[in-house]
């Protein structure tokens, strides 16, 4: 009986070992990065892009400075973080107080998918998913008309042309959708708008 079970478990460890020896052969463990991989760092690449945007605000017009940087993958799939505040003073047309303006800035972060990108002319489609913030001032800072916060969202799409391997210039535009809130004498509807952009995006682009 004993010779039964050594023989059994001696039969068993060599079928163990055989299937261990044919997987080791098929390739190694499959890992995110790396050379037998479907993401490679060689596929990876950085960029940073300012761009100024043109765009009204409860009948206002707004100058945006807008940074934002991220990685790429492939030249096709991007994302990252962003940063955009308006550089000049802005005029609501239902503001009844005078020698008030209005600053707003927005942060957050961005998925962009871009198409043909070794083309000479390609083109792009940020989504801008953010917190964003209003609030009157004067000349002598906060005039204590308190503020409004809200959440952001900004599909886009733009035009680049490459200037250099390491540099591109974009024209497009974006659509604001401001989330529910209430400030003086506006809303959400009265923010929400079309921004026209312009901008560079350097990097290395894989």
């Amino acid at each position: 009986m004993k010779t039964i079970l050594y023989s059994t478990l001696i039969v068993l460890c060599l079928t163990l070992s055989h299937s261990n020896l044919m997987a080791q052969e098929e390739g190694e463990a499959k890992t995110l990065f790396g050379n037998n991989t479907r993401i490679n760092t060689k596929d990876l690449g950085f960029f940073v892009a300012p761009s100024f945007g043109f765009t009204q605000m409860d009948g206002g017009s707004a100058s945006l400075f807008n940074l934002r940087g991220g990685v790429n993958l492939k030249d096709n799939i991007a994302f990252g973080a962003y940063f955009n505040t308006s550089v000049n003073d802005i005029r609501p047309q239902s503001e009844t107080v005078p020698n008030v303006y209005m600053d707003y800035w927005s942060v957050g972060g961005f998925a962009e998918y871009t198409l043909l990108s070794k083309n000479l002319l390609h083109v792009s489609f940020p989504l801008y998913i953010g917190y964003g913030e209003v609030e009157m001032d004067n000349e002598n800072g906060n005039v204590g008309l308190g503020e409004a916060n809200f959440f952001q969202l900004e599909p886009s799409a733009l035009l680049a042309v490459n200037l250099h391997k390491y540099v591109r210039l974009n024209v497009g535009a974006g659509y604001r959708f401001v989330g529910q809130m209430e400030y003086r004498n506006f809303n959400q509807s009265d923010i929400s708008g079309l921004t026209g952009y312009i901008g560079l995006k350097f990097g290395l682009f894989r």
